[in-house]
């Protein structure tokens, strides 16, 4: 799932007209947020409503925008350039995209950064640039305390790492990933 956060609705206000249209996209924030939670979005920003399946199937958008003032794109940053170029308009994002994750217990969870530098088969399949807030590429900082982050509360992922090296027997590939590379001068 595509992780968004609604942008600062006073900010969007300044940015609107008085006829407003709201695109939204049934995939990404209905992942993220109720129909409720949407509506009442569409309702602070005096806008219309339309849903589309799916932004991403360019082919199926036909969407007359010519009698609004502003149209807004409730959908993750790929939806508002599909929506931008296949109406030639300059849209308003609703929301900024932040990360894939998932939601559990009602909470989502990063977990890519869609980076395009993927290590996860040195990391034991969990992705440091993302799941720590410092974006450590080597190892745990000075400030994990008993396995927790610093940061909030949530386990360090570099000590989850290790945890999972140490099961497995890997210690010296952990080893091997955090050392310093020297050159031979």
């Amino acid at each position: 799932m595509i992780t968004l956060k609604i942008k600062d609705i006073k900010e969007l206000k300044k940015k609107i007209g008085k006829n407003n249209l709201m695109i939204t996209c049934s995939m990404c924030p209905y992942w993220n947020y109720s129909i409720e939670e949407i509506d009442e979005v569409a309702d602070k920003l005096d806008a219309g409503t339309f849903n589309v399946e799916k932004i991403c199937d360019r082919k199926k958008l036909q969407i007359d925008t010519v009698d609004y003032d502003t149209v807004l794109v409730f959908s993750c940053g790929t939806g508002v350039q599909i929506i931008s170029e296949a109406l030639d308009i300059n849209p308003i994002p609703v929301a900024d995209t932040l990360s894939i994750g998932a939601k559990f217990s009602g909470k989502l969870q990063s977990y890519c950064k869609g980076c395009g530098d993927c290590i996860l088969d040195y990391t034991q399949g969990l992705c440091p640039i993302t799941r720590c807030p410092k974006g450590m590429l080597n190892g745990p900082c000075g400030g994990m305390q008993k396995g927790m982050c610093e940061k909030g509360d949530q386990p360090c992922v570099w000590a989850l790492i290790y945890k999972r090296m140490e099961r497995k027997k890997q210690l010296k590939e952990y080893l091997k990933l955090n050392m310093p590379k020297v050159s031979k001068t």
